[in-house]
């Protein structure tokens, strides 16, 4: 493995779970290093692809065998991250842990990866997303967002498995637990990724890692407050929606619980 001047923390688990506002206060510590969604992820898939498949023949007949793909693939972190030295450097990518991309991190960027993985009840993470849809007098389908074809059906599959993977390198992490008690979730969070634990201020946060909501039409769906507190949601969700929803959470934290239980044991 080559050696590099940063770590690499991986951010995954469910969106709407408090992961932007975790990498705000973590970035209070100038150890700390990140920048909102990352393309790593995506990057590093689509060069490996391309060597094993599109490009195959093309490689194999000058002779680039697979340490080409390799010292390719452990190049793109430092070339995704110039500039950046001595730091912690949280990739935020919902699906980092899906096993196919973590074998890939493990592989080409360090074997013992540690991955945090935000998570929610389901029925929240819609509610949030409706009232943001609402704010920029956007209809919200509650049918297309629950469908498998949606996003977050994916990452809630992906997070179940890896749940129930029971793999030592995770750590989730529940936006209740981050909200309701950010200092104890932050040490565990310090202990797991074998980090000094670092005086943070939960009062007073300043925002300094931003996503492009704007580009995305969804003004204020990563903007966080200065002082961490749970915002009451008045959105009412429909008696089936919060029923699936409920079933899902259930199925999710059934698996996370049995988790954290194994850790403690």
């Amino acid at each position: 493995m080559l050696e590099r001047s940063n770590d690499i923390v991986l951010l995954a688990g469910l969106p709407r779970t408090g992961s932007t506002l975790l990498q705000n206060i973590l970035a209070q510590n100038p150890k700390f290093h990140s920048e909102g969604n990352s393309a790593l992820c995506q990057v590093m898939g689509d060069v490996k692809g391309s060597c094993e498949n599109n490009a195959i023949q093309q490689l194999t007949g000058v002779n680039k065998d697979v340490s080409f793909k390799r010292d390719l693939l452990r190049k793109i972190p430092d070339i995704y991250y110039p500039e950046i030295e001595d730091k912690v450097i949280l990739d935020k990518t919902r699906t980092w842990i899906q096993e196919e991309n973590l074998l890939m991190a493990r592989e080409h960027i360090k074997q013992d990866i540690k991955s945090i993985i935000m998570f929610r009840p389901v029925d929240e993470i819609i509610a949030s997303f409706a009232r943001v849809s609402i704010e920029n007098n956007k209809h919200f389908d509650y049918v297309s967002f629950l469908s498998d074809e949606n996003d977050l059906m994916r990452e809630m599959t992906v997070t179940y498995y890896a749940a129930k993977s029971k793999d030592p390198s995770f750590i989730f992490v529940s936006y209740d637990e981050l909200v309701l008690n950010p200092n104890k979730t932050l040490s565990q969070i310090y202990k797991h990724i074998g980090l000094k634990p670092f005086h943070h201020n939960v009062q007073k946060i300043t925002q300094t890692v931003f996503e492009d909501d704007e580009r995305n039409d969804m003004i204020g769906m990563h903007k966080i407050r200065s002082k961490i507190a749970k915002q009451k949601n008045k959105i009412v969700l429909p008696d089936w929606v919060k029923h699936q929803s409920d079933e899902i959470t259930r199925t999710i934290f059934n698996e996370i619980n049995t988790f954290k239980l194994k850790e403690v044991a």
